[in-house]
């Protein structure tokens, strides 16, 4: 990452970095790939607090990139993420998180409502973006 050398630089940095930011965000919001992962989300956790409600959805690692998006653009964010992705392994994270639900398993039901529900309105969400973007998809 380069340095700022004055004040103005590093507003035009700053900006610079967000317009990034702000182009990964709405590549992403509104998309056809979102709205099939999210529905994927959304029958997952149904499923499972109907069927297997001691049981959590198993979901792999999810990359935008297999589910179609193209690659993005996230600047220094983006330059942080393999730090990120190396601070979790070394802390153990899977590990940490497989504890914390064996610790709780009496509310994984209430978790697979909760998750069926964060995933039906940000499924709504998003075809509403898409409505609003695609005007020719309008009755």
């Amino acid at each position: 990452m380069r340095q700022p050398k004055d004040l103005n630089d590093a507003k035009a940095m700053i900006r610079e970095e967000k317009n990034k930011l702000l182009r990964a965000f709405n590549a992403v919001i509104g998309s056809r790939p979102l709205m099939a992962l999210l529905a994927t989300f959304v029958i997952a956790f149904a499923l499972h607090a109907v069927y297997a409600p001691t049981r959590l959805p198993t979901v792999g690692a999810v990359s935008l990139v297999q589910v179609g998006l193209p690659p993005l653009d996230l600047g220094v964010v983006g330059e942080q993420l393999p730090e990120v992705k190396q601070a979790a392994a070394n802390e153990d994270l899977p590990g940490r998180w497989r504890e914390f639900v064996a610790e709780n398993s009496a509310n994984i039901p209430l978790w697979n409502w909760i998750g069926f529900g964060v995933a039906f309105v940000l499924l709504g969400i998003n075809l509403t973006i898409m409505t609003i973007r695609r005007s020719y998809t309008k009755g």
